[in-house]
């Protein structure tokens, strides 16, 4: 189970997408927490590039940015072969249906609404990610 912290997985790295400093802090104390590398993109675009400069072994894309939103960045990875099964994990404040169905027709493994909640968090990446 998730909340058991043998089957966390640590060490991971991951790209975090995200423009916001509040959203930002909180994802990467988290994150701190599972000892994971993590890799920071600002907008959509910084997301691809840095994507392909670190091969990160999981994303996690806020979908509304500058420069090239969340979606676009999602659907152009996933273009790419090497990305055609990294997981990605949409952090969206639109918590409805429609919302979510919008992340996953672009491709994103799933959808995790804002404020994204520890628990939350912690069990997306059980899901998504090996334990080390």
């Amino acid at each position: 189970m998730a909340s058991d912290k043998n089957n966390i997985p640590t060490g991971n790295k991951i790209l975090v997408a995200e423009d916001n400093d509040v959203n930002l802090s909180m994802l990467l104390e988290m994150l701190s927490i599972m000892n994971h590398k993590v890799v920071i993109a600002r907008n959509g675009q910084e997301a691809i590039d840095l994507a392909l400069a670190d091969k990160p072994e999981l994303i996690i894309m806020d979908i509304s940015m500058p420069v090239m939103d969340g979606l676009e960045a999602t659907r152009r990875l996933r273009e790419m072969e090497e990305f055609s099964a990294v997981p990605i994990l949409a952090l969206t404040a639109s918590a409805g249906e429609e919302g979510r169905e919008k992340c996953l027709d672009a491709g994103c493994t799933e959808h995790l609404p804002k404020p994204i909640q520890t628990k939350e968090l912690f069990e997306a990446l059980s899901r998504n990610l090996p334990v080390n």
